[in-house]
């Protein structure tokens, strides 16, 4: 063994093949700049980004221009939506750019995720990044603890400049600013003065898509009756989709109010929009432009929106527990057993002949015999038919007898509401006073950056103004009652004039404006009560005997 002494022996670094290569020709860089608006002062400022790193790379002896590489008018918030910072990773990948200097870490990126992953993906290339500003070499030693710190703060700054910017927005929508997408707005185009102003000819297609709706129609069926009449939409293709068709029907516009803030971005980063669900205050402003149809007609559309939303499965037979509207057959939607008050289901017998027959049945006598309906009574449909059009025919002076007891009765509903005083002066001074104090904290939030600590505040302020709103809107409504009655007994009115003078034949449409429930009360007699508050009984001579099967 032998005695040799031990000996250590550094070797000194030699530089990679790729520095020596550097070496011996210029590095190629490439200069990155961004601005995040489309003023001019911002676009003066990229210009001049673009020419003073332009001059720069090429007065340095040991550079050479690799390109350089600009996003106008777009935010830092992610790389991604940035084409040319993207464009500028993929030549460094394909080893074109050996070197990449911009001006400072929120110009590279707010976001701290992609300031550090981008910096390490180029590293691992062999490309460096000089942040100019903060004087920051990213091939140098400890350079990512410095410029981890440093992108956080940007990304901060980014996360403040969104605030204060909500804030501004949510402070405007205070103040009744609107911001009108007539592009988005079937029926409206901004007038001379600067407000909506209504197209009479988009107008009346306004009109029909409630009308129709509200006698019935479904969705798909008013987007079919639009496209036979060659009416089209703003929509590139021109056609009328179920989605376009039930924007309308919950647009609020419509009946000339304005709900602002349905919809608020989640962060600054993703900018994923989400629907406000009561997490941030809504703000309602009635009254804002000129209405295409009257609030009543607009609430009755949201009511029957709801409530074909809202069906339940009535038949074990349904496969889901939500049952889905159908527009098909109104006694669908009317019918109902008077001894258990499920609802009829039309159904096909065929005969021992072979000849069939439409007849109506209770769904609960359909699934469960006579375990929970006993004396149901299965009806057919020309007998119901001809029952229902007599009901119509023999009533029609009795439902115009209904105006003015309808008209008493809600004047006097409208009086028990109305009942106590209300201060409207005070109240107004209230909502300027709050209003004031809510500019002075927002002012004093963005001035001393303390947005987020008063956020609570000023959320309660505004809850408060919204009250106050309120409570003055209700008072004013319940004043003026008289013309909220006619409006309501306007609606009854034109259906009890527009419906045919005498007819015997059957209408679906007709039946479902004017008809509120039909009960089946016995072989022979059906209860029929009309919207207007008319109760009538009508006889019937069904075709077919009540069931004493469990068939």
């Amino acid at each position: 063994m032998s005695n040799a002494e031990r000996e250590i022996i550094v070797i000194p670094a030699s530089e990679s093949l790729s520095l020596q290569g550097r070496r011996n020709r210029q590095m190629r860089v490439a200069s990155y700049s961004r601005v995040s608006t489309d003023f001019e002062e911002q676009l003066t400022s990229f210009h001049a980004q673009k020419s003073y790193y332009t001059d720069l790379i090429m007065r340095t002896p040991q550079w050479t221009l690799a390109g350089t590489y600009a996003d106008e008018g777009i935010s830092g918030a992610s790389a991604e939506k940035r084409p040319d910072f993207m464009k500028m990773i993929r030549h460094c990948k394909k080893g074109k750019i050996d070197l990449i200097i911009t001006k400072s870490i929120s110009r590279f990126a707010r976001n701290t995720l992609d300031s550090i992953g981008y910096v390490r993906k180029l590293k691992a290339m062999g490309v460096g990044v000089i942040f100019e500003k903060e004087n920051i070499n990213t091939l140098e030693e400890n350079s990512e603890v410095v410029l981890t710190i440093l992108a956080s703060l940007a990304q901060e700054e980014l996360n403040s400049l969104s605030l204060n910017v909500k804030m501004g927005k949510r402070m405007a929508m205070q103040e009744g600013k609107v911001f009108f997408q007539y592009e988005k707005c079937y029926a409206y185009k901004k007038g001379t003065d600067g407000q909506p102003e209504v197209i009479p000819e988009e107008a009346g297609i306004i009109k029909r898509i409630y009308t129709a709706y509200l006698a019935g129609e479904s969705i798909g069926a008013i987007a079919k009756a639009l496209y036979a009449d060659g009416i089209k939409s703003h929509a590139k293709s021109g056609e009328w989709t179920e989605s376009t068709l039930r924007g309308i029907l919950q647009n609020e516009r419509y009946c000339g109010d304005v709900l602002l803030q349905k919809t608020y971005v989640t962060d600054p980063i993703s900018k994923k929009v989400k629907k406000n669900n009561g997490e941030l205050p809504k703000i309602l402003i009635k009254n804002n432009h000129p209405a295409i149809v009257s609030r009543e007609i607009y609430d009755r559309v949201q009511q029957e929106r709801s409530r074909r939303g809202s069906k339940r499965k009535v038949s074990k037979a349904s496969v889901t527990e939500q049952s889905k509207y159908s527009a098909k057959y109104a006694l669908s939607e009317l019918l109902i057993c008077g001894e258990c008050l499920t609802p009829y289901k039309r159904t096909t017998w065929t005969k021992r002949s072979g000849e069939k027959q439409i007849v109506w049945r209770c769904i609960s006598r359909l699934d469960y015999g006579t375990k929970y309906c006993k004396d149901s009574v299965t009806i057919d449909e020309s007998s119901l038919h001809e029952a229902i059009m007599q009901a119509i025919n023999a009533t029609r002076g009795s439902r115009h007898e209904m105006i003015p007891y309808l008209t008493a009765q809600l004047t006097q509903t409208f009086r028990d509401n109305a009942k106590g005083s209300v201060d409207v002066e005070q109240i107004e001074n209230r909502i300027a006073e709050l209003k004031a104090q809510t500019m002075e904290l927002v002012a004093q939030s963005i001035g001393n950056n303390t947005v987020g600590e008063n956020e609570g505040r000023l959320r309660a302020m505004s809850d408060e103004i919204k009250a106050l709103c309120d409570m003055l809107t209700e008072y004013r409504q319940s004043c003026n009652m008289e013309n909220t009655i006619e409006n309501r007994l306007a609606v009854i009115t034109e259906i009890l004039e527009n419906e045919p003078e005498q007819s015997d034949i059957y209408n679906d449409t007709l039946v479902r404006q004017l008809i509120d429930t039909i009960k089946v009360m016995g072989e022979d007699r059906l209860e029929i009560i009309f919207k207007c508050g008319l109760n009538y009984e009508q006889s019937i001579f069904p075709k077919v005997k009540k069931l004493n099967t469990a068939s």
